[in-house]
C-alpha cells in the first residue's frame, strides 16, 4: 500500500480553503491536473461537496473522483474505478489555529503491479505537496 502525508499552516480559515479545493473548475491553479464536473454536488451540501463527481485528467490519464466529505473540519474523496490505482481515498483535514489553519493532507491507495510503490509514492508526494505550498502561497500576505 501507498500511503502519502504533507502537512502546511495556511495563512485562511477551514471554510475558505474548503470552498477554494472545492471549486473544482480552477483547481489546476494548484495541481498539474484539469477537472472537469460530471455531477453537481446532492442537494443541500455546498457546492462542490459531497455527490460531486469530477473527472480528473492528468498525463494524459482520466479517471473519475467522487466527493465523499466536504465541511469545515474537511474534504474526502475516492476514486470511483479501481484505475489508474485500487482504493485511492484522498483525506484534507483542517485545524483552525486563530487566524490560521494546519491542512494535512494524506492519500493513500494500492500501486498497479506495472507502477513500483517507490514511484508512486514519489509522483504523489510531490502532487499534494505542490498544492499544499500553491494554496498556501495563494493566501500569504506578502
Amino acid at each position: 500500500m501507498v500511503d502519502v502525508h504533507y502537512q502546511r499552516v495556511i495563512n485562511a480559515t477551514p471554510q475558505v480553503l474548503r470552498d477554494t479545493l472545492l471549486d473544482h473548475q480552477n483547481l489546476s491553479e494548484f495541481f498539474n491536473a484539469s477537472f472537469k464536473v460530471l455531477r453537481a454536488e446532492n442537494n443541500s451540501e455546498v457546492s462542490g461537496g459531497v455527490g460531486c463527481v469530477r473527472e480528473v485528467s492528468i498525463l494524459g490519464v482520466s479517471f473519475k473522483e467522487e466527493i465523499v466529505k466536504a465541511d469545515t473540519d474537511g474534504i474526502e474523496y475516492r476514486v470511483v474505478d479501481d484505475f489508474p490505482v485500487k482504493d485511492h481515498r484522498g483525506v484534507i483535514r483542517f485545524s483552525a489555529q486563530g487566524s490560521l489553519t494546519k491542512v494535512s493532507y494524506r492519500i493513500s491507495c494500492w500501486a498497479p503491479w506495472y507502477i513500483p510503490n517507490w514511484l508512486l509514492t514519489r509522483l504523489l508526494q510531490h502532487d499534494i505537496a505542490q498544492c499544499l505550498n500553491k494554496l498556501g502561497a495563494r493566501f500569504d500576505p506578502r
